[in-house]
């Protein structure tokens, strides 16, 4: 029997894996540069390379740098951005449409089915392993 940790990333196609991780770099780099004029702000407060007046003066130039359409803009493209990728993904995982039943769990555990049935219907149960953190038995407390 395989493994049932199943890391899904895995199983997508090698093309969606590249065009997920373009599309989350892309967004990062948005991200912080919306952020660019206060990183750039607490850089010159931070090393102290201008004077107070000058930073202030700055901050009051570029504070309207970003106009209210511009804002409206972000606030509405970015969620719209992420539903559409996040629908784009449609792929289904080999893994989904394989379901294990409890006697498989048991057999791979080396546990008892009856017991591993009881235990989760259980409300607590405590989980004993030995050593190298391989379950021993299971305790279930009603």
């Amino acid at each position: 029997m395989e493994t049932l940790i199943i890391n899904k990333r895995r199983e997508l196609p090698k093309a969606k894996r590249i065009v997920w991780d373009i599309a989350t770099v892309l967004l990062w780099i948005g991200f912080i540069y919306l952020w660019k004029p206060v990183l750039i702000i607490f850089y010159k407060i931070i090393t102290l390379k201008v004077p107070a007046e000058e930073i202030a003066d700055w901050i009051f130039e570029n504070i309207g740098s970003v106009t209210f359409e511009h804002a409206i803009m972000l606030l509405i493209a970015t969620p719209t951005i992420l539903f559409i990728l996040s629908r784009s993904n449609r792929h289904q995982a080999q893994s989904e449409h394989l379901l294990y039943a409890s006697s498989d769990y048991a057999d791979y555990f080396h546990l008892d089915d009856t017991q591993l049935q009881q235990c989760t219907n259980s409300q607590l149960v405590t989980v004993y392993h030995d050593d190298h953190g391989h379950i021993i038995r299971l305790n279930d407390q009603i």
